[in-house]
């Protein structure tokens, strides 16, 4: 009878796909525009994805990425009037981008959607700090889940030190207390795996500038994620600090200078990869996939490393505590994360509701197993009792060839370029009653019961990572809260964009080309000097005005 049940759902899901390609058959191909601030492509989406849904809604992308090619496209866009038909931005510029008149109403549309309202209780409380009214709608947000603000429901947190298991054993699996143990067990992994296994050069740390000065955060991303494996978080350009108060981000008693200077003291070591400085997030992912990197530390980034065979083979990348870390977590982004998708106020009413009906499916169960699972039959295939079960999840880290009914080409060059979901993954999936996420899937928790995993939780005395973290007093989770922060007027947009290039430029230089500790500090106290003369005080002083509301609001969600 089980097998019965998924046969028809199988069937029901191609009869859909047969139905929606007859309906766009039926429609004119649309070019729609998608002004993205979460891609890390640029043009046209082509590939599997592509095909999907142009068969179903005969709509192709075309991806307008800031991370690729620069931040000034924002403004040129703007000031052209027509940012894009699909906005996709963060939060704090969405207020400005509706006052401008860039974003258009969609409030008779979206209580349609009735995939979109199944969130309408965080939809409606941002819309209506948006514009101060019930019913009106601009912004969907991003990644809002079905859990609670103050919910943690994951086992790892976004930012914390992971290595690979095998090599972290064979330097006899050390206690690390600090990051100067961290990079003496790096040193002894990097003796032991100067290549990977067809003998290209492999480096504990690769990094990449493609990110650098996005998500309301002004530095270098790579280092601005590892400050909060100090408890610290920040905010524009204002470091909050574990007990809720704000601190130059260049103090030197911040995590910002803690991790430019640990990452100095790794390149001095020999353990960063020389294209650190100028590769792109296409090269840094390619080295990840293939055994080139030693260190990980955004939880998604080992999907392009840890596949089934991996974890069975004990040769996958865990989480290794440094006693002297405090982590800092996010608690379920419930009412979505930091970005916004909006509609262009240009579009024309047929460009618009076919948009809108594209979003709507982008929210579906359908939409969200294409976004969060991939392919049947190549990513999952579907158990006797209806839930997934992993199949090739190696799909995106070795680009393998995509079915002839879904395009053909590879996995990873079709994958969704818009990099942005409505739906978070760890929500649940009413087709089968276990969260998007695959590692939530009993299916992948059997399979995934390995020798290494018994190995982890025995040295650490823990199920995860989160459990470690919490036995062990080391998490600083921080509650969910509706908040958008003001936009900068035009001075302090000049103000951020030069303080952000300086700071950059220094940031780079101090890691990659300090071959002293002398040389390190005096430069330090170079950059510290041009970015108060860039004013960076000024800024400082407006950031923490602008994020204390949050603050506030937080402090009063964890009472």
């Amino acid at each position: 009878m089980k097998r019965f049940l998924s046969v028809l759902l199988t069937v029901a899901m191609l009869l859909s796909m047969v139905s929606f390609s007859a309906v766009a058959e039926e429609k004119k191909l649309l070019t729609i525009d998608v002004y993205d601030d979460a891609a890390n492509l640029n043009g046209m989406q082509t590939g599997w994805f592509a095909k999907l849904i142009k068969d179903k809604f005969n709509i192709e992308l075309n991806i307008i990425a800031s991370q690729v090619i620069g931040n000034t496209v924002y403004a040129t866009r703007s000031e052209a009037g027509n940012l894009g038909d699909i906005i996709l931005v963060d939060k704090a510029k969405f207020p400005e981008i509706v006052e401008a008149g860039l974003a258009r109403d969609i409030s008779d549309k979206l209580p349609e959607c009735e995939n979109i309202m199944k969130f309408k209780t965080q939809i409606d409380v941002y819309n209506k700090g948006l514009t101060g009214k019930d019913g009106v709608y601009y912004g969907i947000p991003t990644e809002m889940t079905d859990t609670a603000p103050d919910a943690l429901t994951d086992d790892v947190i976004y930012s914390s030190p992971m290595l690979r298991w095998d090599l972290y054993k064979q330097i006899g699996a050390p206690e690390i207390k600090d990051l100067d143990g961290l990079l003496d067990a790096l040193a002894k992994i990097h003796e032991i795996h100067p290549t990977n296994d067809d003998g290209d050069p492999a480096y504990p740390f690769s990094l990449w500038p493609d990110w650098d000065g996005n998500d309301n955060m002004i530095g270098i991303a790579n280092v601005v994620q590892l400050t909060t494996w100090y408890g610290q978080k920040l905010k524009g350009s204002a470091m909050l600090m574990p007990d809720g108060t704000f601190s130059p981000l260049y103090d030197r008693a911040n995590a910002y200078y803690k991790i430019t200077k640990f990452l100095n003291k790794a390149n001095q070591m020999g353990l960063v990869d020389p294209d650190s400085g100028t590769q792109n997030w296409d090269t840094a992912v390619n080295k990840m996939s293939t055994g080139r990197v030693d260190v990980m530390w955004y939880s998604w980034q080992v999907g392009f490393w840890n596949s089934v065979d991996r974890l069975n083979a004990g040769t996958a990348f865990r989480f290794i505590p440094v006693e002297d870390q405090l982590y800092y977590a996010d608690a379920d982004r419930y009412y979505g994360s930091d970005r916004m998708f909006g509609i262009g106020s240009g579009v024309d009413d047929e460009k618009y509701e076919r948009i809108m009906e594209f979003l709507d499916w982008y929210a579906s169960p359908e939409g969200a197993t294409f976004e969060h699972n991939g392919i049947e039959g190549l990513n999952y295939i579907v158990g006797e009792d209806g839930k997934f079960v992993p199949y090739k999840d190696n799909a995106l880290m070795d680009n393998l060839p995509v079915p002839e009914e879904y395009g053909g080409g590879g996995y990873n060059d079709g994958n969704n370029a818009i990099n942005q979901w409505i739906v978070s993954s760890i929500c649940v999936n009413p087709n089968t009653g276990e969260r998007f996420a695959q590692k939530y899937w009993q299916s992948y928790k059997d399979m995934t019961m390995t020798e290494m995993k018994k190995e982890w939780s025995e040295k650490f005395g823990a199920e995860d990572d989160v459990d470690w973290m919490k036995k062990n007093g080391k998490l600083l989770a921080s509650p969910s809260v509706d908040f958008t922060p003001v936009a900068d007027d035009n001075t302090f947009i000049a103000l951020r964009a030069d303080v952000n290039a300086t700071l950059c430029e220094y940031t780079w230089n101090l890691i990659m080309t300090c071959a002293t500790d002398e040389e390190f500090e005096a430069m330090w106290d170079e950059m510290v000097t041009q970015l108060d003369g860039f004013g960076y005080q000024d800024l400082y002083a407006h950031d923490c005005e602008v994020w204390q509301p949050e603050v506030d609001a937080k402090k009063a969600a964890a009472i």
